[in-house]
Parts: structure tokens; C-alpha cells; sequence
């Protein structure tokens, strides 16, 4: 019966939710996005389980182990249909493992060993490493939590030997601290923390945190055996701070007991009690049976010592009562040995004697169970020297068989290139005069070629720039004929009319003069392309001289505002004169003009009806005057600013708001004025709400 992985989601979401809460960030970011993913699996239509799907199952059922192990069954069995349906060796593996592993934590070792057992078989057959690694840490794993600690070191090495053949460092470093803790249990705490200390390295490399972290705890509780407090003191410290960083609960609370119990042996009872406290409430939010006994026991033991006797004894009681509960042995032994020490300081020697006699009581059964656990240990250990000696010497042979083989084709190598010199010697002897003919032949043809090449290329370069100045003179010639055609020729013929017009007419005064106005604009527009056209072209040809002087910016502005007073009084706009008295540049007379004029034109031109035009200066620093054109009139998009001071000719036509217009050679003209005058120009704008030219020149001294 292929079971239905949507009802177990829906009904185990909240709960899952729940207990992932202890974990870490990154894990449950792994859970989460694991969920999601089995989730759009199952939901496409025509669904198929595949190798994505299947592994998702089995990296969830490893993340709930130690969270919900029911979970990794119901996982396990569901990854081990899918992955039959779909032919998926690799994941079958997985899924006996995880399977297995659940039959581990509930102390079924029998039933555990089974799925461990067909999964390797699997494993070596499709030459799956990684999953024969983790079956044999697994089987390694179940014979350690029986005590079996021989039969451990050996399945860890195997797993070890794979992961250095054939996976990553990574990888390595579980085994490796695996190892550690069994020999951390030996009592050989040299061994373990050159497990330990491999691991750590490997994980720094990797910058695994938690990685870290474990190693740092397993290295802190070596050094708290081995009556080194203050490396021991170092090692948690720096774990409390990886747990904090990650917000692991469990690694906090593990930190904080082990920093208790470090300073309750260094006399420092109030710190002792800051840890124990902070374990004790972290233990209770995860409802932890042995971890808060253990909490309450060190919380006792340093309230016994402060001679808070009342207070000690309900923490020992309830630490006993817990301990009773899981049959926690050790805890009874130190929990009665506690009370014993309260109630012999209360003077109450009955109930101290019968605490004596119960922690005398736990205490033999532990030394039995220690006793039989050292022969073992015993056993273990020269199994493993024993082992970890023969892989020496296998190693050294290799190695000395490898260096024989190595000399022996270094020797045969040798000989064979000897010969091939000599060949090769007697063949060069042979050749080296015709190939001295041959190459000082070619280097004097090479060298006529290359001389030729070089008069090409610098007659083609030549050509080339020569047809780019004649496309762009062309150009230019096109675009003057252009203008000189389309922008003059509308005007003089509009003033030819007038003219005839008032010659062929009888006109009255009032009339005649309203037509003089009007020619008198039109020659004055025909007058001005001129000017502009004519520098224009005057300054392609770089025929343009800047002969600085002191000019009067004022009287300059004063000048062009009467010049296009009659245009200004038609359009009805009040041009405002708001430079500083003291405006002086020192600049080129006739450019300054130029550049005036033609800004003022282009206010005018863009300017609506009944609108304004207000010139402003400033001092920019000590050194030049900043002078500003502003209007009110239509103003431009960002587009049109963009092409504003692109080269003549390029860009499309502006109109002006009564129709007049424009070349675009006066901002070009006054833009190339201006830098030429040792200034500079820029100009904001915004459509419907006019624009703004503002222009530097260096103030005269």
C-alpha cells in the first residue's frame, strides 16, 4: 500500500512547525524549503515520484531524527516505496538507513542492524560511497550506544576509508568526531582529541558553524575530564557564542551546563548558578527530562556550597524525581549523595543516613557497570592499535613499492630520452645549414614585406583620413546650402513682399509704419543667422581668435534687451534686468554679445505670451561670475535636453511659441563661446514650466 504522503503533510504541518522551532536557522530553512518542495511534487499533475522527489523525502527523514523520529520512519518508508516504483537504487539505500536509524533511537538494535545490513549490501553493489559511508557510521553508531565500542572503532574506520577515498572533508569530519567519542569514553583522551581537533580544522575550513560548534563541545568536555578548566572554560565559551549566532536552543543550553559545571569546580558559584539557571530554562522550553535533572543537580550542588540549604534540597528533590522517573542512574547516585550532604549540615542524621545508603546503593551498581565497560574499552582500544599499525605498515610498503616503480621509470625514461637527444643532435648537425639558408633567406623577404606593408597601410591611412575630411567638408557644404536655402530663404522673401508691397501700395503713415515694423524684424532675424552662420562657419574653419578683455556684462544685457525690445513689446514679454552693477568678465567683447544674444533670442523665442525673462548674476568663488537666463515659457523633456548641445545639423527642429525658427547654431555658437572664454554652461528645464541657461565667465580683476 503506497502510503499518502498529502494526508501526512496536512495533519503533521502544525506539529512540525512546532518542533522545528528549536532547531537553527539554516535548519529550519532546510526543513521548510524541503516541505515545499515534496509539496509541488505531489501536487503536479500526473505526478511520478523521480530521483529529486525521492532524495528530498530522505534529507528530511535525516533533518528529523534527532527531532521526530516517527517522522524519519514515516519518511523512510515512503522514500524506500517510492524509490522501488522508480527503479532508484541509490535512494533504497538512503531509505533503509533511515529506517534504520529509527529502529536505533528506539532501541531495537536487532531490527536496526537488518536495514543497516541490506542497505550496504545495496550500496557496494551500485558502488554508492556515500551511502555506504553513512550505513557504516549508523552501524558504527548502534554498536556504540550498546557499548560495543570495539566493533564501533572499526565500522567508523570504514566509513572513514571511503570518505578519504571517494567524498569530501566535509564528509570526513563526522567520522572523525564519531571517533572521538568513542575514545573520549575509552578514557583515551590523547586519541580523541586528535579526532576531534582533525574535525574542527576541516569544518573552519569549510566555515560549518555548528560543525564547529560540536567539535569545540566535544574538545571542551576532553579538557573538563582531563582537569584543564580553563581551556575547557575557552572551548564553551566560544560554543555559547556559535549557538547564539545561530540560535540553536540545544547548543545554548548545552554551553551554558557545561560553563556551570566548569566554574562551580573553579569556586565561582554565582557564575555557576548564572549557567545552570540559563540551561534550566532552556531544557524546560523543550521539556528536555535528563537535561533539566542535570540542570537542577548543578543549581543544588552550588546552593549546598553557598549554604543555601533549603533552596539546594528542592532543587535536588526535584532532580531526583525526574532522575526517577528515566531511571537516570548517575543523577540518583549524585542526587542522594547531595541530599545526604543538605541533611547531615540540618543535623537530621536519620535522613542523611538513608540517603548515604541509597547513593552507596547506585554508586556500586555504576562502578559494576564501569567495570565491565573498561574491559571492553580495553578490548577496543588494542583491537584499534592494533588495526591502526597494520594500516601503517600497509601504507609504508605501498609506498616503498610505489618509489621502487617510480625509480625503475625514471631509469627506463631516461634512457629513451638520451636516445631521442642524440637522434635529434646528429639530425640538427645535418639540417642546421640549409635551415640558416632558409631563415636568413626568409628575413630579408620578411623585411621587404614588411617595409611594403608599412608604405601600404600609411597610404591607406593617409587616403582614408583625406575621404573623411571630404565626407564631412561635403557634409557641412549640404547642411550650410540647406540653411541658407530653407531659413533664409523664407524671411527675404517675406521682406521682398513687404518691400513690394509698400512700393506698390499708396499706404498711409499709421500703415506704412506698422510694415516697417514688421520688415524691420525680419531683416533683423535675417541679420542675425547671418551673424551666427557666419561664425559658425568663421569657427569650423578655426579661424575664430578669443582676445580677452574687460567687458561689461550689464551694458552688454542693456544693448540686446533694446535690440529685441520690439519683439519683447509683440509677445507682450517683460524682460528683467537683475544682474549685480559690478558685472565685469574678462572675456572676448564681440563673443560675450554673441552668447547674450543668443540665449536672450532663445527666451524670447520659447517664451508664451505675456510671459517673463529675469537674467540674474552671482559670484561663483573669487574667480568667475555665474549669469543665468531664466524663462517661464514651455520649456523642454529630458529627451530634448539630452540633444541640446549635440553637433549642428543633428536633432529635430524646435518651433518657438508664434511659430518662429531655429538652426540650432546659437547654443552650439554660444556653448563653444563660452569654453572658449575660459567658462561654462548648463542648463535645467521642465516641460510647462520654462527653462533656465546659467553660463560662467572669469570675473575681471
Amino acid at each position: 500500500m503506497f502510503l499518502d504522503f498529502r494526508k501526512f503533510f496536512s495533519a503533521s504541518v502544525l506539529l512540525i512547525l512546532v518542533l522545528i522551532s528549536g532547531f537553527s536557522l539554516a535548519q529550519r530553512a532546510e526543513i521548510e524549503s524541503l516541505l515545499s518542495r515534496v509539496r509541488d511534487f505531489e501536487d503536479k499533475e500526473n505526478f511520478s515520484p523521480d530521483k529529486p522527489y525521492i532524495d528530498a523525502l530522505n534529507r528530511l527523514g535525516e533533518l528529523y531524527y534527532n527531532l521526530d523520529p516517527d517522522s524519519t520512519f514515516l519518511l523512510g518508508m515512503k522514500s524506500l516505496q517510492a524509490s522501488e516504483k522508480a527503479g532508484y537504487q541509490d535512494g533504497i539505500v538512503d531509505a533503509y538507513r533511515n529506517i534504520g536509524a529509527f529502529h536505533n533511537i528506539r532501541g531495537q538494535y536487532a531490527q536496526a542492524m537488518n536495514y543497516f545490513e541490506e542497505g550496504l549490501n545495496l550500496a557496494g553493489e551500485n558502488q554508492y560511497w556515500l551511502g555506504m559511508a553513512n550505513i557504516y557510521n549508523s552501524m558504527g553508531l548502534n554498536h556504540y550506544d550498546r557499548g560495543n565500542y570495539q566493533e564501533a572503532v572499526t565500522l567508523y574506520l570504514k566509513a572513514l576509508e571511503i570518505k578519504e577515498k571517494h567524498l569530501s572533508e566535509y564528509e570526513q569530519s563526522k567520522t572523525l568526531s564519531n571517533l572521538g567519542l568513542v575514545f573520549s569514553d575509552m578514557g583515551d583522551f590523547d586519541q580523541a582529541l586528535n579526532f576531534h581537533n582533525r574535525a574542527l580544522d576541516i569544518r573552519k575550513r569549510a566555515n560549518n558553524k555548528l560543525g564547529m560548534a560540536s567539535s569545540l563541545a566535544n574538545i571542551g568536555l576532553i579538557y573538563k575530564k582531563k582537569g584543564k578548566l580553563d581551556e575547557a572554560l575557552a572551548s564553551y565559551t566560544t560554543t555559547l557564542e556559535i549557538g547564539e549566532t545561530i540560535e540553536n536552543g540545544q547548543l545554548i543550553a548545552v554551553s551554558h551546563f557545561n560553563l556551570g559545571d566548569i566554574l562551580l569546580q573553579q569556586e565561582d558559584l554565582e557564575g555557576a548558578l548564572y549557567h545552570f539557571e540559563a540551561a534550566l530554562e532552556l531544557d524546560s522550553n523543550v521539556d528536555d527530562i535528563a537535561a533539566i535533572s542535570s540542570d537542577l543537580l548543578g543549581i543544588g550542588e552550588a546552593l549546598v556550597r553557598q549554604e543555601n540549604l533549603s533552596e539546594a534540597k528542592r532543587s535536588v528533590q526535584r532532580s531526583l524525581d525526574l532522575a526517577l522517573e528515566s531511571d537516570i542512574k548517575t543523577n540518583l547516585e549524585k542526587g542522594h549523595d547531595l541530599l545526604h550532604q543538605i541533611y547531615e549540615k540540618q543535623g537530621n542524621n536519620r535522613a542523611a543516613l538513608y540517603h548515604f545508603k541509597q547513593h552507596t546503593s547506585y554508586r556500586d551498581s555504576l562502578r559494576n557497570l564501569e567495570s565491565e565497560r573498561q574491559i571492553r574499552e580495553m578490548a577496543a582500544k588494542y583491537e584499534f592499535d592494533k588495526k591502526e599499525a597494520a594500516l601503517r605498515q600497509e601504507q609504508r610498503e605501498k609506498e616503498l613499492e610505489n618509489e621502487k616503480l617510480m625509480e625503475r621509470r625514471l631509469r627506463i625514461g631516461f634512457s629513451i630520452i638520451l636516445v631521442i637527444l642524440l637522434i635529434a643532435f646528429f639530425i640538427a648537425l645535418k639540417s642546421v645549414r640549409y635551415q640558416t639558408k632558409a631563415r636568413n633567406l626568409l628575413t630579408r623577404q620578411k623585411d621587404k614585406l614588411e617595409s611594403l606593408n608599412k608604405k601600404i597601410l600609411h597610404q591607406k591611412k593617409e587616403t582614408e583620413q583625406v575621404a573623411r575630411q571630404l565626407i564631412e567638408v561635403n557634409k557641412t557644404k549640404d547642411k550650410l546650402f540647406s540653411i541658407v536655402g530653407h531659413d533664409l530663404k523664407s524671411p527675404i522673401n517675406s521682406l521682398k513682399g513687404l518691400m513690394q508691397y509698400a512700393v506698390d501700395e499708396k499706404l498711409s503713415q499709421e500703415e506704412f509704419l506698422l510694415v516697417s515694423a514688421q520688415l524691420r524684424n525680419e531683416v533683423e532675424h535675417v541679420h542675425f543667422t547671418l551673424i551666427n552662420l557666419l561664425h559658425w562657419a568663421k569657427n569650423q574653419m578655426k579661424g575664430i581668435v578669443t582676445e580677452a578683455e574687460k567687458v561689461s556684462v550689464n551694458k552688454i544685457l542693456q544693448e540686446n534687451i533694446n535690440l529685441y525690445k520690439p519683439v519683447s513689446e509683440i509677445k507682450q514679454i517683460q524682460v528683467l534686468d537683475q544682474l549685480d552693477p559690478e558685472t565685469n568678465c574678462l572675456a572676448d567683447k564681440e563673443q560675450c554679445n554673441l552668447i547674450v544674444r543668443n540665449l536672450l533670442n532663445n527666451a524670447l523665442k520659447f517664451t508664451n505670451r505675456g510671459g517673463e525673462i529675469i537674467v540674474k548674476s552671482q559670484k561663483s568663488g573669487d574667480t568667475h561670475w555665474e549669469i543665468s537666463i531664466q524663462d517661464n515659457g514651455i520649456g523642454m523633456d529630458r529627451q530634448t535636453l539630452s540633444k541640446l548641445f549635440q553637433p549642428v545639423f543633428k536633432g529635430k527642429q524646435r518651433y518657438g511659441t508664434s511659430g518662429e525658427k531655429g538652426t540650432g547654431l546659437g547654443l552650439q555658437l554660444s556653448r563653444d563661446f563660452i569654453l572658449k572664454n575660459g567658462g561654462d554652461i548648463k542648463v535645467s528645464s521642465e516641460p510647462g514650466k520654462g527653462s533656465t541657461f546659467t553660463f560662467t565667465l572669469p570675473a575681471a580683476g
